[in-house]
């Protein structure tokens, strides 16, 4: 049996048992490809090694065949942007297996950890460290397609950008959205007929119904609030890979430079430490893609401490002192003492304290985990009940 005939049985055998996976795996256009260590999808195909193929157990197989499935169900071939590669696969592999490990076998030191669990691909980017030798890349490397290159640190397969190991062709943005939206419909037209055989698992059911309806993240939200600050940085000496293709020749990205970000904590006991956790990760998300330094303010009814970190710093965990009641005022009025002109100021909180009497001079977003019952006098507000 050669190795084909052995992924085509896997794929038939996954159709049988676990109908969802099967009919997803079909949809995938089977590609030797001696050049990977193991597998690879763009959302189109599905790329092996036929060693690594006939290496496998037919159980391991259907395993590592549904671990590459569930990465085009997730979009993320369509959703690295610029992030680098490697990375990206970690942060990949470690949002796919928790939704499969317990279903199938992979291949011994598949990546999982509990603390990632039911976060995106990109909460836990954001969360993983910036190892010295990823450092070293230029935005140039970190923003190539993924192929040609071997990133599966995992090893249960490699996840490529949409398209790249058809035609070595960088997709558009158009491109992108239509692959993930063409997934999406195949998704759910895979969990209608599941159910109808009676495959489809609570836990799976549940992934589903975030991939068909997905709800805006707060960090979503708060990546967009930073990007109305940004100011872009863009060289004609490395074009933008994306129009050269078509003959145009257009100036690409180079660096995104925000400016000063000031991060107030309300100390007083009403931000938990699971928020914490997330504020740090995604500040340390922000730090690892945009020119920019922070001012982390720690406050109650007073100043508590402060912090200070650059572009490039992990931040992985905010020292939060406090306990007392709330006051806005003394995080504004540190701000106009130490004469700072911030890009924003983003603060997290119940919004149950006192607010300053005069608006900022500068852009403002409260954040808060509560219902919300108090309006500020001034900025926007992102409430994030139920994340």
């Amino acid at each position: 049996m050669t190795s084909k005939d052995k992924l085509v049985k896997a794929r038939a055998a996954l159709v049988l048992d676990e109908h969802f996976f099967g009919s997803l795996a079909l949809r995938l256009t089977l590609v030797e490809d001696r050049s990977c260590k193991t597998l690879w999808t763009d959302g189109s195909s599905l790329g092996y090694n036929p060693a690594f193929v006939d290496a496998l157990s037919m159980r391991a197989l259907k395993g590592v065949v549904c671990h590459e499935v569930m990465h085009c169900a997730l979009g993320h071939h369509a959703r690295r942007d610029n992030r680098e590669k490697e990375k990206w696969n970690v942060a990949a592999d470690h949002a796919v297996n928790p939704l499969i490990k317990d279903k199938f076998s992979l291949p011994d030191g598949f990546l999982f950890d509990a603390d990632f669990v039911e976060l995106s691909a990109e909460e836990i980017y954001s969360r993983l460290p910036i190892s010295a030798e990823q450092d070293k890349k230029d935005s140039q490397e970190q923003g190539e397609a993924g192929n040609g290159k071997d990133a599966d640190p995992g090893g249960c397969g490699e996840v490529r950008d949409a398209n790249s190991g058809k035609d070595n062709k960088t997709p558009s943005e158009a491109d992108l959205a239509r692959s993930e939206a063409r997934w999406k419909v195949s998704v759910a037209q895979a969990a209608q007929q599941a159910k109808a055989f009676g495959h489809l698992a609570a836990d799976l059911d549940r992934c589903v119904d975030k991939i068909i309806n997905p709800r805006i993240s707060w960090h979503s939200i708060l990546q967009q609030f930073i990007n109305t600050i940004v100011k872009s940085d863009y060289s004609w000496i490395h074009p933008n890979r994306r129009h050269i293709a078509s003959g145009i020749y257009l100036p690409s990205c180079r660096s995104l430079e925000v400016g000063t970000i000031v991060l107030a904590v309300d100390t007083s006991g009403s931000i938990s430490e699971k928020a914490l956790k997330q504020v740090a990760a995604d500040l340390s998300g922000i730090l690892d893609v945009m020119k920019t330094d922070c001012h982390v303010i720690y406050c109650d009814k007073r100043i508590q401490g402060t912090e200070y970190f650059r572009s490039g710093d992990f931040i992985l965990k905010l020292n939060a002192k406090g306990g007392g009641g709330t006051s806005f005022k003394p995080a504004f009025d540190w701000v106009e003492k130490e004469n700072l002109s911030p890009a924003c100021l983003i603060y997290f909180t119940d919004l149950d304290g006192e607010f300053p009497e005069t608006e900022a001079g500068y852009p403002v977003l409260w954040v808060t985990d509560r219902r919300i019952h108090k309006t500020p006098p001034f900025g926007e507000v992102l409430e994030v009940v139920g994340e």
